[in-house]
């Protein structure tokens, strides 16, 4: 079934544009219109043709998952909810054009799930859990642990982002006070004597302000593309495997990294596991969830072996990867046919643990800051005071 680019006014006469999928073109246009939208253009397309390169928003996600469930757990239709939710100005307008899609989506005929699908801008998480509310017919259920998941995940993020917030703080400052050192203070006492050293840290400090001063709209260019490469490189998968070198090379960074990544693992899990998803399926997106590239290697053996009849418990224990607590609690899970709430207070467990380990790293890591700072402008001091006293030699000379 082709696809449709198209431009339309709003009944409030907002200009906007999205994609809809349909027979011809006629059917599109019937399509948008059904939403009271003014047709201004639509353009056949082979495919989309945009490329997504961000999903959707944490904040957002969280907002348009628990208001949805209140809306359908409370009898209102699925579609009549998603065009309310399309309305609020509490969402992005990128995120306005998407839920506007979903609602074409569905008229459409497809499946709630199916639409999601479409978009390519939702978690495979999510929209698992709509999948299997929808084979199930508990829709609500399985949005509300959506919503609970998402909610508790973004109260985590939340505390670990809140607790570095000081540490990242001070290490922007450091920075700031080591550039106005080196490129403002330095170059205007050592002008004074109307000589530059020829040799030593203060000869390559002064060449590179020089070298700023005569190309700073280059070196400018450079730094903004060097950063806006890290971020779109942070959102892809590639990342996770840098992140977690990077981590092993401070041991208390790789710690609170693991434990994070089980107690998403865990809490994942537990919420497919409960809304019907099948294990074997489950696991890979749980791994995948995590972010951990040794539990995403793992993930489809231990898939494997559950297929093949062992138990979750043994598959995990095999793989040498989660910790006994995990495994060991996932057996007792498995005996009593509990393994739902097993994991998640497993995953709750391992929360608490995470907050207790961003306190301490936190800790850890002012005083180092601190005394890094401390350390680097009293280098610099003794070195300008050395430069300062061998020009003053010379001058007296």
């Amino acid at each position: 079934m082709p696809y449709f680019k198209y431009t339309a006014l709003t009944p409030e006469g907002r200009r906007i544009g999205g994609t809809v999928q349909a027979n011809n073109e006629s059917q599109a246009i019937d399509l948008i219109r059904r939403r009271n939208y003014v047709v201004l253009k639509v353009q056949p397309v082979s495919e989309k043709t945009e490329i997504v390169l961000f999903g959707v928003h944490l904040n957002e996600l969280v907002i348009f998952c628990r208001q949805l469930t209140t809306m359908v757990s409370a009898g209102v239709r699925l579609k009549d909810a998603l065009s309310i939710l399309s309305r609020q100005n509490v969402f992005s307008p990128r995120f306005r054009r998407i839920i506007n899609n979903l609602v074409l989506s569905l008229e459409m005929g497809m499946s709630f799930s199916e639409a999601l699908r479409n978009e390519k801008v939702f978690d495979q998480i999510f929209i698992n859990l709509v999948s299997a509310g929808e084979e199930g017919g508990v829709l609500d259920k399985s949005l509300e642990k959506a919503a609970d998941f998402y909610e508790s995940s973004k109260k985590l993020h939340d505390e670990v982002r809140s607790a570095m917030a000081y540490p990242t703080f001070v290490l922007f400052f450091a920075i700031g006070v080591i550039f106005l050192i080196t490129f403002y203070i330095l170059p205007r006492l050592i002008s004074v004597f109307g000589n530059i050293p020829t040799s030593g840290v203060v000869r390559f400090l002064m060449n590179a302000n020089r070298y700023l001063s005569q190309n700073w709209l280059s070196v400018l260019i450079t730094v903004i593309l060097v950063i806006t490469g890290g971020i779109v490189f942070s959102k892809t998968r590639y990342a996770s495997y840098v992140k977690e070198w990077l981590a092993t090379l401070f041991p208390p960074v790789a710690k609170l990294r693991n434990m994070m990544a089980v107690e998403r693992f865990c809490r994942v899990l537990g919420t497919l596991t409960g809304s019907g998803v099948l294990l074997t399926k489950a696991i890979e997106m749980a791994a995948a969830a995590s972010n951990s590239p040794k539990m995403i290697r793992v993930s489809k053996r231990v898939s494997e072996r559950v297929r093949e009849g062992a138990s979750l418990r043994q598959a995990m224990l095999e793989s040498g990867v989660f910790p006994q607590l995990v495994y060991e609690m996932v057996g007792t899970g498995e005996e009593t046919g509990k393994l739902e709430e097993v994991l998640v207070k497993v995953a709750e467990f391992y929360e608490d643990q995470i907050r207790t380990g961003v306190k301490k790293l936190v800790s850890l890591v002012e005083p180092m800051l601190i005394a890094g700072v401390g350390g680097f402008i009293a280098f610099m001091a003794l070195t300008m005071y050395s430069t300062i006293f061998q020009l003053q030699q010379t001058i007296g000379r």
